[in-house]
């Protein structure tokens, strides 16, 4: 049976906002794209649903257009921050799940306290991820999460290349759990797979490791 897709709103149409928009188009979500700026609505218009050019400040408008109906929405205002906390309560108010945008440690506990369900701090989470990207040589990639954990995407060392997952004692070990293993294939392509404790690393296998920052550090001898 094919899934209903969710009704999200985007309000805030700015870089993070309308790749926000895009990405969640391509997860089958029902998207309505929302900013006062009539310019970024037109640019976003063919590739969601709905696009609305009005202040989201003004709660009749907000109930007009029907956005207390929706599933959630995502405030991902990035220049005035007054506007996202004023929005976000009214959306709270109105019932609605709120996924909010902050900058910084205060933004991020002004939104916990008037009742964002998550709050996002985009620039921040990247750039964390950017760092550890190059501080952490051996890995392909490094994707901070919240709650001081990381996931990484590296390639098994040629002390691993042969031995079975029960045989590395990572989680035993390092705290670390192994997500998924991604197998390549003769055609240059990855299948993913969650590996049993009998499979056996190969080289070209890129392993997904899952921890704390703490357990991950050490895990990489840093």
């Amino acid at each position: 049976m094919k899934r209903t897709p969710k009704k999200i709103a985007v309000i805030g149409l700015g870089t993070f906002g309308s790749s926000l928009a895009d990405e969640l188009v391509k997860q089958n979500a029902e998207v309505i794209a929302i900013d006062f700026r009539q310019e970024l609505v037109n640019n976003i218009s063919s590739r969601v649903d709905t696009a609305i050019c009005f202040d989201c400040t003004n709660e009749k408008l907000l109930k007009g257009y029907g956005i207390g109906a929706l599933d959630l929405a995502v405030v991902a205002i990035g220049e005035n921050f007054g506007n996202t906390v004023i929005i976000t309560k009214i959306l709270k108010d109105m019932g609605v799940t709120v996924y909010s945008r902050a900058s910084n440690d205060r933004e991020e506990k002004i939104l916990e306290a008037v009742g964002a369900d998550k709050v996002y701090r985009p620039e921040h989470e990247q750039g964390i991820t950017r760092a550890r990207e190059i501080t952490y040589s051996k890995v392909k990639e490094v994707v901070a999460l919240r709650g001081n954990m990381e996931l990484i995407v590296m390639e098994p060392g040629k002390l691993l290349i042969g031995k079975k997952i029960k045989e590395l004692g990572i989680r035993r070990s390092h705290g670390i759990n192994i997500a998924f293993i991604g197998v390549l294939r003769e055609n240059k392509e990855y299948d993913y797979v969650i590996p049993d404790p009998g499979y056996v690393l190969n080289e070209g296998d890129l392993m997904w490791l899952i921890g704390s920052t703490e357990h991950i550090r050490d895990f990489l001898g840093r």
